[in-house]
This record gives structure tokens, C-alpha cells and sequence, in this order.
């Protein structure tokens, strides 16, 4: 719940799959929440900045966007309650998750720390394998039958701080006839301290391949998670994105601001 109120920034890299393929697209965004999920300002494409006449647009949507927030018409309403499903869909699963696995401790390992430049620390390892006896609750959670992992805990603060799990077999939607993830996929999922007693994602990594329905897809990312700060609810958040917005507008030129 915590990251419903921080806002963050995320670079995106996305790539072709293969052993170190160049990147096809890079975008950084600025995102923040908006009270029934979350709204992405652009930063950077491909290493170039946005120009401060677009932030500035995107300021103002964002503004915009969190007076809806605060004062809800219809559809924010609508879109509240399938927040609140999918909420609730997700908490189920995490929920879930501890009954999927046989856990097996598996000792203590040095890891590099990624908060931190040039140090480390230790960390307690799991296996993670599917449970054969567990009997999936919903359509996602069937995904942990397909699933072996490794969770490495940080056992001073009781949080993960790196997941690292391989797809070992085909997972597949409405009998394989709606779609299919192919066995072979990885991925990868880190956490930090982002604020006292608060851990969140520092970094995910995806590389699976698919089909949706005749047509085949592949997800070959790498997601970096920076600059968390706690702006709270709409209600605070708006008045920090409002005076970044003021602040912008006032250091353009006139002549800029009244040109058509």
C-alpha cells in the first residue's frame, strides 16, 4: 500500500532477445500516483530530455488528473472500483504465494548491494518449488505451478530484497487456446529501503516469450526504479506537482509564454 503513495522514476529498456542485444527503446518516466493506479510523465527518450515545454504539459495533466481525484466524477468512480479489484486480486495472489512453494533453506550468501556502491551484505537463501499439492485459488495464481524461484531475505529488516525465479514449463490461457507463455522465460525482482521500515521494487527484469491467441509476443525488458519520494495522497500530491508547474512557468520568458 505504501507505494500508493510515493511517486518514483522509471527508466524502461527494452531489447531483442538473444545475449546482449542492442536496446530498441529507452524511456524514462516520472511517475506518480493518481489515486486509482498511477500516470507516467516523460523525462527522456533514448537519452534526450523531454523539452521543459512539454514537462510542462504534462504537468499540467498531471494537475489535472489529481483534481479529478479529489473531486471524483463518474467515471474516476468507475475506475476506482476495478483499482480496488485489482487490488484485491493481487493481494490474494501474494497471499497465496507462501502455500504455492516448498521452501527450502538453502544458507546465507554475500551479495553485492545495489543501494549502496562498492559494499555488500548478506542475505539469508531460499528455494522456492512448486508445491504439488497446492490447488490454485484463481487463474493467476495457477502461474506458481510453472514457477521454481530463489528469494534472498534480508533476515535484520524481514524483507526480500532480491527474487530470481525460471518458467520450467509451458503456462497456458482458456486451454492454450487464449494464449501461452513458453517455458524458458526468466526474471528478476529487487527491493530496496526507500524510506524508514519501507521496501520497494529497485528493479525488474523480464525475458519471456509467448503467444496471444495466433500471434506470437515477446517481453525483453529491464526496469530501474530511482528517486522514490513520499508525495502522499491527491490531495498533497497536487500541491507539490502545482508549485513545480508555477515554478516552471514563471522562469519562461515572457515572449516564450505569448508566442502562438
Amino acid at each position: 500500500r505504501a507505494i500508493e503513495e510515493f511517486e518514483r522514476v522509471e527508466r524502461v529498456i527494452t531489447r531483442k532477445p538473444g545475449a546482449n542485444p542492442a536496446a530498441l527503446t529507452d524511456r524514462t518516466d516520472r511517475v506518480l500516483p493518481s489515486g486509482t493506479g498511477t500516470m507516467k510523465l516523460p523525462l527522456a527518450e533514448n537519452g534526450v530530455p523531454v523539452s521543459p515545454e512539454l514537462y510542462r504539459h504534462w504537468l499540467q495533466i498531471a494537475v489535472t488528473a489529481l483534481d479529478i481525484a479529489i473531486h471524483p466524477n463518474e467515471r474516476y468512480n468507475q475506475d476506482m472500483v476495478k483499482f480496488q479489484k485489482r487490488r484485491r486480486e493481487r493481494s490474494e495472489l501474494v497471499d497465496s504465494a507462501p502455500k504455492a512453494f516448498r521452501m527450502k533453506w538453502a544458507g546465507r550468501e554475500t551479495r553485492h548491494d545495489p543501494g549502496t556502491p562498492h559494499s555488500t551484505r548478506t542475505l539469508a537463501k531460499i528455494l522456492l518449488d512448486p508445491d504439488p499439492g497446492y490447488k490454485p485459488t484463481s487463474r493467476f495464481a495457477a502461474v506458481f505451478e510453472h514457477v521454481h524461484a530463489t528469494l534472498w531475505v534480508d533476515e535484520t529488516q524481514a524483507q526480500f530484497a532480491r527474487l530470481e525465479g525460471d518458467i520450467t514449463s509451458d503456462i497456458s490461457f482458456g486451454a492454450g487456446i487464449a494464449g501461452k507463455i513458453y517455458r524458458g522465460g526468466h526474471f528478476v525482482m529487487e527491493q530496496s529501503e526507500v524510506a524508514p521500515g519501507v521496501w520497494l521494487p529497485t528493479l525488474y527484469t523480464y525475458d519471456v516469450d509467448g503467444r496471444k491467441f495466433l500471434f506470437g509476443f515477446g517481453v525483453h525488458e529491464r526496469t530501474e526504479i530511482t528517486r522514490y519520494r513520499r508525495v502522499g495522497p491527491p490531495s498533497q500530491s497536487i500541491e507539490i506537482v502545482r508549485a513545480e508547474l508555477n515554478n516552471l512557468s514563471a522562469e519562461t520568458p515572457a515572449r516564450e509564454r505569448s508566442h502562438p
